[in-house]
């Protein structure tokens, strides 16, 4: 019995995907997003019968009641994808310390809040996908507020593995590249991404989907990875794999 899974930040992008793809693999998807309209426009295409949560990913104690709703659910909670977030570009000197904070705080936090909660709920175990980025593994003019939050991800995720190995809790991440998403489009529109520029820089030559990110959470977050923990992946297009253009 497949159980259920809590997704943050589902209501759009990335979110959208993986809930669909849990959704999809016939797990009830309890989803997370500030939001709420557009979450439940979201849940109410995918198959079978689903819960929104309207909530900031900061609020440990909404996490908590999601947590404890998912694990309701027949089969338990077997998963928590920690992928809220949102991003501000701005050049270091001036960037407003409330927006660094805030950052720091639906990032990193959100992901610590949430997977802690997770785990607290998963007595027979389960597992843990939290989303990192290759801009917390590689330096990003303008991006550093972005960058330190994705890092700081990177390093969680390796702990809580360690940690909670025991009590059968798989902890991973996943460090996407350039993938297409509304706020990857925003980013091109305000020309803070050149197109060109980055698709030089991707070896496969072509941005990513969001479902192909998706099917790697799907099998971070199930059985099929049973003997993955504490691992970052990329699916980067061989970005961080390229050494200098071609």
């Amino acid at each position: 019995m497949p159980g259920s899974v809590v997704v943050t930040g589902a209501a759009g992008g990335i979110g959208a995907a993986i809930a669909a793809r849990f959704a999809k693999g016939g797990h009830t998807v309890v989803g997370i997003d500030l939001d709420g309209e557009r979450l439940r426009e979201r849940a109410a295409s995918w198959p079978g019968e689903h819960v929104t949560v309207e909530a900031d990913v900061t609020d440990e104690e909404r996490l908590r009641e999601a947590c404890e709703r998912a694990a309701r659910v027949p089969g338990g909670l077997r998963a928590f994808v920690g992928n809220a977030g949102h991003a501000r570009a701005g050049a270091s000197v001036g960037y407003p310390l409330p927006e660094w904070e805030r950052m720091l705080a639906v990032h990193l936090t959100g992901c610590f809040v949430g997977a802690r909660q997770a785990a607290a709920h998963m007595p027979d175990g389960g597992a843990v996908v939290l989303i990192s980025s290759v801009n917390g593994q590689r330096g990003f003019p303008g991006r550093v507020a972005y960058g330190a939050a994705k890092a700081g991800i990177a390093g969680l995720l390796k702990g809580l593995a360690t940690e909670w190995a025991a009590a059968g809790v798989r902890v991973n991440g996943i460090a996407p590249g350039s993938i297409e998403t509304e706020l990857s489009a925003e980013f091109l529109a305000q020309g803070v991404i050149d197109r060109d520029a980055f698709l030089d820089r991707i070896p496969l030559g072509r941005f990513g989907r969001p479902e192909e990110v998706a099917e790697l959470a799907f099998f971070l977050g199930t059985p099929l990875s049973s003997y993955v923990t504490g691992t970052l992946i990329p699916i980067d297009g061989g970005w961080l794999a390229q050494g200098i253009g071609s």
